[in-house]
This record gives structure tokens, sequence and C-alpha cells, in this order.
């Protein structure tokens, strides 16, 4: 792959569309493993883990991912995919099989769909990359589908595998249809910042994301990448992460199904002190009394 945003690379969204229409095949033809994670001690910090507040759909483009969970642990491989139910606690470790390793992952964002692939760098972490938004309420709302898929165990066990399977087509088809849709204008600024935005947007939930990791996955210095940021955005990238991680706290604090420090995890903050803190600097309320302020 290359380094840098910089180089030429195929339209995204049509590699996108090949890879989902393969998986329809793959599903039409009876060859298509789905894995459903159990949906076991939700919204809970493990170490080496992280967890989102939406599901997410992950396609195995190359080699294989170890997925470890409170339920255990399973191994996704090439053209298999796996349905992540929201509040699982989950840790990936990528693999090199008889290809080398490669995922294509489909995740919620508040004003569409966030479509983003993943590689494995030298020290075996997985490098998110070539991240699209697919703007739209209906590619956003797709993602109830795999709710449902996650609540499968509410079906007679006879019917499971074809309930599963009419929904994971719904879904695919649901976002192939969005995908071919005209692209929208793209954002202001730069590649580099428009894409460093895309990236960590994906990202907000692991306490791990950093200037320095979003740098590598970018392929340039975390120096170049801080001043460009500086530069173009007026705020540091670093001031711009909790900034947004505290925008995505305030939408999730009127979720009344998860607590203060569930809502801290679920968008990256380490501890529930730590959370607070930043979001006192940025809302000038606590996380408590922004809660009880909307429910009014």
């Amino acid at each position: 792959m290359p380094a840098s945003v910089h180089a030429t690379r195929p339209d995204p969204r049509a590699e996108f569309e090949r890879d989902l229409s393969r998986t329809l095949e793959r599903m039409h033809a009876g060859r298509l493993r789905v894995h459903v994670a159990p949906e076991i001690d939700l919204r809970r910090p493990r170490p080496g883990a992280h967890f989102h507040p939406t599901p997410e759909f992950f396609i195995q483009t190359g080699g294989g991912t170890d997925f470890v969970c409170p339920g255990g642990a399973f191994r996704v491989r090439t053209g298999d995919v796996c349905v992540m139910p929201r509040g699982v606690p989950h840790a990936e470790t990528p693999r090199d099989l008889r290809t080398p390793y490669g995922i294509l992952v489909c995740m919620h964002r508040s004003d569409g769909l966030y479509l983003h692939r993943g590689r494995a760098d030298p020290a075996r972490r997985i490098q998110g990359y070539g991240t699209t938004l697919v703007p739209g309420t209906r590619g956003r709302d797709a993602l109830r589908y795999l709710d449902d898929i996650a609540a499968r165990d509410n079906v007679p066990r006879s019917g499971q595998k074809r309930y599963t399977e009419a929904l994971v087509e719904a879904f695919l088809l649901t976002v192939l249809g969005e995908l071919q849709r005209p692209a929208q204008t793209a954002p202001a600024g730069s590649a580099l910042v428009v894409e460093t935005e895309k990236l960590a947007h994906t990202h907000l939930a692991d306490p791990a994301l950093s200037v320095a990791a979003l740098a590598k996955g970018l392929g340039c210095t975390p120096d170049h990448l801080s001043r460009r940021f500086h530069r173009e955005r007026g705020v540091t990238l670093n001031t711009w992460i909790r900034r947004e991680r505290v925008r995505a706290a305030q939408e999730l604090l009127t979720d009344s199904r998860y607590n203060i420090a569930e809502v801290g995890w679920a968008c990256g903050f380490a501890t529930p002190s730590y959370f607070i803190r930043v979001f006192r600097e940025h809302t000038g309320l606590t996380p408590r009394l922004f809660r009880a302020g909307q429910a009014r």
C-alpha cells in the first residue's frame, strides 16, 4: 500500500463496492461465514480492548483477525464477516495467513456511515487507512440491522441462520445503494488534514488514539501532521481530538442506558475522572449536570 495520503490511489468507493459485492456473492453461493460476538460484559473497559456505543461490521479481505471478547476468542478468516454488537469490549490481532492481513470496517457516523480499511504494521498492530464517509441517514440507520443480528437468539434456533443472512444481505445492499449515489462535495482542507479527521473519528473510542498513531497511518511525521493541522484548523490536533470526544459524549449522554463512566469509556477517555475534567473544560458542565439539563 502507498505510504502517504498524497500518493495516487484507486477510487476508494469503487474498491468498497467491489468488496461488498463479493461478500454478497459469497453469501448467495452459501460460502459466507458470519461471526457474531456474544453480548457479554457490555460497556466495561478491559486491558488492551475497547468498545463502541454503536455496532460494527467487519469484512476480512485478507489474512485473518483474532478477536478476543468477554464471551471468548475467535478467528475471522479471509472472506468471513463479523458483527460486533454495540458495547462489546474487543481486542483485535491481525494475522497473515495464506494472504496478507486486510480488513474492511463499516461503522457509525452521526451524519452517515464510515467505511475504512485496516492493515498490519511491522509491530503487528492494525493501522487504519482509506476512510470514506458515506453520508445520509439511510446508511447510518442500516446499522440497526446489526442490532437485530445481535438479538438473533430471540429467533427459533432452526431459523437463526436464515434470519442472520437476510439481515446481512439487507445491510450490504443498503450500504451499496448509498455508495452508488453521487459523491458530495469534499470537505475543505488539504488531503492530509481531511484524512486525519476521518481516520481519527473511526478511532475515538480507542484510548490509544494519538498524533503519533495517526501520523503513522497517514505516512508522515507527527511534527509535520501537528503543524499542518494547527495551521489549517486553528487548534492543535490533540485539542481537536478531545473536542470531538466531548461531542460524541454529549450525544451519548442522551441515552439513559449508559451511566457516566460508560459514556466516558465509550468515547475513549481512559478514566472517569479524566472524562469529567475534559468535559467540564469544553462545556463548563460536568457530564452529570449536562445530562440533567438535557432531561428537562
